[in-house]
């Protein structure tokens, strides 16, 4: 039964894996009247930076494990937001 088990988690856990090397695609609408920076970055790693107007819509492809940062002006400097890609992804069907 524990062998049993332990193949289970063991195919799971594979999948898990191929699942997070698969890039993702994802949507952000700049839903503000300020110019915003976004940057997705996983680590280290810059994948893009791009200037998002007002109401603009950005499609971009990335790794669940990314993160999208969003730069946007406030009077006392830049205010800088930081969420896991995986929460802006689209469902494809």
């Amino acid at each position: 039964m524990a062998y049993l088990l332990s193949l289970l988690s063991s195919k799971s856990s594979d999948q898990t894996l191929r699942q997070s090397l698969l890039p993702i695609l994802c949507y952000y609408i700049n839903s503000t009247t300020d110019i915003q920076i976004v940057r997705v970055m996983d680590e280290a790693k810059l994948h893009f930076e791009r200037v998002v107007f007002p109401a603009e819509r950005v499609l971009f492809e990335t790794f669940p494990e990314s993160y999208l940062e969003i730069h946007s002006p406030f009077p006392d400097g830049d205010r800088t937001t930081r969420s896991e890609c995986r929460f802006f992804q689209i469902n494809e069907r």
